[in-house]
């Protein structure tokens, strides 16, 4: 029960973690994103990666084509 008390004490921290959850980006994280117009995660640093990228535009993101058949096992 401490939890839910905390969670409903805090819930500033509550959104935070939800929005987390859901986008694997912090409130802060978007906050960046936005105000530069990049794609940042304070967490890329851990892992040696740059904290912001270059947000792909719609157009830019790569698409599979899977209209066209494709054999997968050679016909015997």
């Amino acid at each position: 029960m401490m939890g839910c008390a905390l969670v409903a004490t805090y819930p500033i921290t509550a959104a935070s973690l939800a929005t987390t959850a859901a986008t694997g980006k912090s409130p802060t994280d978007h906050a960046i994103s936005e105000s530069v117009d990049k794609d940042c995660s304070l967490l890329k640093v851990l892992d040696g990666n740059p904290i912001c990228e270059k947000r792909l535009k719609p157009h830019e993101v790569p698409v599979q084509d899977y209209t066209r058949q494709q054999r997968l096992v050679p016909n015997q």
